[in-house]
């Protein structure tokens, strides 16, 4: 009897954790975004570096004025994810790269793109994983994104614009948040083995018909140089999750928010993915996607902002998976 209390007693307490991590409906990390509202009021004060994650077409067609720009997709080369244990950049190329953004190590950021997320998310986990912390408020995403800073009527600009001056940014490189080729074959071997009881747990963020092998994309070797991947699937263990299964705004429409509402964010980490065998509370999560920085990033912010603690970002992602021949694949 005594022992049928004790187990009672446990799984209540199992249940009990699972409610709390349920009940909040407020983000753990609420500074990861920032509304375009508030945002109005620190372009006014010149208080951060705005910065573009879309491509180089939609800079053009408009931005907040003064923006630097960085499409999120080209802040990953892969000569550097092999020379430089899975950084997207080596660290003198990436401090050289964001110093030329106007940043140094005292300069708040807001990141944005057309309002949907990825690239918004990709610039704003580049610029933390080099060490503008994504979590306090020196680094954030912009809420609603363009489409809502434009649908308000605030200030525009197209072209080429007016970007910031360059300066001197120094990187200390956040190693936490980041999943490299040799920890994600070990987390393959562990689900192999240990399957839902794996302390890793992975997520694809792509299109099914990139995780199913159907389509494949390019990325950059190198600045200038683009290279479609040679082969396509998915890393094995991986669960489909479509970047869109936690997108407010998939669709980059005004005044929508980033992700969704915090009560059903939670529900998919801390329902819907358990089921497949995800513990939130315990295991690893790594996100990847074809380059890291966009899918695969959001999905790990929307992690992060419901304050999952141990998520990382495989940055090599499908394009140093694909093109490695010595690592397993999956269709």
């Amino acid at each position: 009897m005594a022992m049928f209390k004790k187990v009672s007693l446990a799984v209540a307490g199992l249940g009990l954790a699972t409610s709390v991590a349920m009940a909040g409906a407020k983000p753990a990390n609420p500074l990861i975004v920032i509304s375009v509202d508030e945002a109005k009021k620190v372009f006014d004060a010149k208080g951060a570096v705005f910065v573009s994650g879309d491509s180089d077409k939609k800079f053009k067609e408009g931005h907040i004025p003064g923006s630097a720009h960085a499409f999120a997709h080209d802040l990953h080369y892969l000569n550097d994810i092999r020379k430089c244990n899975g950084l997207p950049m080596c660290k003198e190329r990436a401090e050289k790269f964001i110093g030329s953004l106007g940043i140094d190590n005292n300069t708040k950021v807001i990141a944005y793109d057309d309002g949907r997320g990825p690239n918004a998310s990709g610039v704003w986990y580049f610029l933390w994983l080099y060490g503008v912390n994504g979590l306090n408020g020196d680094n954030r995403m912009l809420d609603g994104g363009f489409t809502t800073w434009k649908a308000k009527g605030y200030p525009t600009e197209s072209g080429e614009g007016h970007h910031p001056a360059a300066k001197t940014f120094k990187a200390n490189i956040n190693w936490d948040i980041l999943a490299t080729k040799e920890e994600v074959l070990k987390a393959v071997e562990d689900i192999k083995k240990n399957g839902k009881k794996s302390k890793y747990f992975i997520l694809d963020a792509r299109r099914f018909q990139e995780y199913t092998g159907k389509t494949l994309l390019e990325a950059l070797l190198e600045p200038g140089k683009h290279e479609k991947v040679k082969r396509g699937g998915h890393i094995p263990g991986a669960v489909f999750f479509e970047w869109k299964k936690v997108a407010g705004n998939p669709n980059g429409k005004p005044n929508k928010p980033l992700f969704k509402s915090v009560k059903k964010l939670k529900k998919v980490f801390y329902k819907k993915l358990k089921k497949k065998g995800f513990d939130p509370e315990t295991d690893t999560l790594i996100t990847y996607c074809h380059v890291g920085t966009g899918r695969g990033s959001f999905i790990f912010a929307a992690a992060k902002y419901i304050g999952i603690e141990k998520a990382k970002v495989y940055i090599g992602s499908w394009d140093e998976w694909g093109n490695d021949p010595s690592l397993p694949i999956a269709k």
